[in-house]
């Protein structure tokens, strides 16, 4: 992780403003001081005309173009992410893309070195189903930056091992001390058990230590497969380059990779503590939720604009470019994870957090139980479509959103879809949901610690 100044996570009058209003009406209360949610884009907005190809081994190549952009950003998805790594082996999907851009590709520059001396930047994003390579360049050096990153996917340099495994472990200590991730690891741990992804994004000191090049060969083999991989193309694409993307890839084996485990489904209530040097506590609440093609997704993102959204789903993954949030307050949805999660950040800076957690409770309850007022319905479903249009912002998000379309059983249509959907939402359907999915909640508290602790 290198010294970018991180993405600023969305403030807390942010979330405070339409969450006030929602907490008051879901728990039978006025909000006489509660400012109205600010304005939303209409769900009459479409993202540009995309198109995609699968090739003959599984590879889906698709393409956005803007060509009013001088640039080119390609997004290109592998099916090796948190929740693929073996169980023992947590760790080592973060150090495998680590080696990846410090793999030497032209001479003695590495990956990294080669796209930076171009004019361009690389970086990677741990997802639950996937790690994604974002290269943004020019078209000129597109041709051959795709192929080195290609060429460094399939052949990592295995002599940087002990130096980005050092790197891992510095990383994971760092993350165990950040009281956010600390309630989200634990989380994982309850919910996802029995996967990769019930294992902090970089491992822990144990699993790291004995990750060896076996490993990490073992691992690419597994992953570089032709179903599941995708390529999204945005910016300045041409046909010409959706043609050598697709020869670039064709050569990946047909054959898909090997099938994630299924977590065991979260029975009971489940409350886990840990302590932190930190000033105040924090609590984090979890419930099951669908997943993003799931037709109780656009309900639950409707839920989340009710609860109070902190920030998008990549709020917490970890990024190679940019800085880990030490302060999120709202409701998280993991929609990536299979199955999805659902949950709110509660502490920090709050001075009655008791307050906030019974609050929460009463809410949910009201989700699950009492006819909602249709003015707050239809605010929150416009809350919920403003959240989706804004969570794209960049073009690598434009990326990230084209190839997520793409997977989906709808192609490329779903990313105009969604919204439409949202605005569908009935009171029915949010009783429903919140009935199926918001219950038997997973609870994970960091206290501050004690002398001696």
């Amino acid at each position: 992780m290198n010294n970018k100044v991180a993405a600023s996570p969305p403030s807390r009058l942010a979330f405070s403003v339409f969450a006030a209003l929602a907490v008051a009406v879901l728990i039978g209360t006025r909000a006489a001081s509660a400012a109205a949610p600010a304005s939303t884009p209409s769900a009459q907005m479409t993202f540009g005309t995309a198109t995609q190809v699968r090739l003959r081994n599984g590879v889906i190549v698709a393409s956005q173009p803007a060509s009013y952009l001088p640039i080119v950003g390609i997004q290109v998805f592998v099916p090796a992410g948190l929740a693929q790594q073996p169980a023992n082996k947590g760790g080592v999907a973060g150090l495998t893309a680590a080696l990846v851009l410090h793999t030497p590709v032209d001479g003695k520059m590495t990956l990294l070195q080669t796209v930076a001396a171009s004019g361009g930047s690389i970086s990677y994003t741990l997802d639950p189903a996937d790690t994604r390579y974002y290269l943004e360049c020019s078209p000129e050096a597109f041709s051959r930056l795709l192929h080195a990153l290609r060429v460094a996917l399939t052949h990592p340099d295995l002599s940087q091992l002990a130096t980005q495994r050092a790197a891992a472990l510095a990383r994971a200590d760092a993350l165990t001390r950040n009281p956010l991730e600390a309630a989200y690891a634990m989380v994982r741990q309850v919910r996802y058990r029995g996967t990769g992804f019930a294992q902090p994004d970089h491992g822990s000191s144990l699993s790291l230590s004995t990750l060896s090049a076996g490993d990490v060969n073992a691992f690419v083999a597994s992953s570089m497969r032709g179903n599941g991989t995708i390529v999204a193309l945005e910016g300045a694409v041409t046909q010409a380059m959706v043609d050598g993307t697709s020869q670039e890839f064709q050569g990946l084996p047909s054959s898909s990779p090997a099938p994630v485990p299924t977590p065991a489904g979260v029975g009971r209530q489940h409350q886990v503590i840990a302590h932190r040097d930190i000033a105040a506590p924090w609590v984090a609440i979890a419930y099951a939720a669908p997943t993003q093609y799931s037709p109780d997704f656009a309900t639950m993102l409707v839920i989340e604009a009710m609860l109070g959204s902190g920030g998008d789903v990549h709020a917490l993954n970890y990024e190679s470019d940019e800085l880990t949030p030490t302060d999120f307050v709202g409701a998280y949805y993991q929609y990536e994870a299979t199955p999805g999660s659902m949950i709110v950040f509660l502490g920090g800076e709050d001075q009655n957090l008791d307050q906030s957690v019974r609050d929460l409770t009463l809410g949910i309850a009201r989700l699950r139980g009492a006819a909602l007022q249709s003015s707050f319905i239809d605010e929150a479903k416009k809350k919920a479509v403003g959240d989706y249009y804004l969570s794209v912002t960049r073009l690598d998000d434009l990326g990230w959103l084209l190839g997520r379309a793409a997977a989906s059983p709808e192609g490329v249509a779903f990313e105009n879809n969604v919204p439409q959907r949202i605005m569908s939402v009935t009171g029915g359907d949010i009783q429903r949901v919140a009935r199926r999915y918001l219950q038997n909640e997973t609870i994970a508290i960091v206290l501050p610690q004690s002398a001696g602790q």
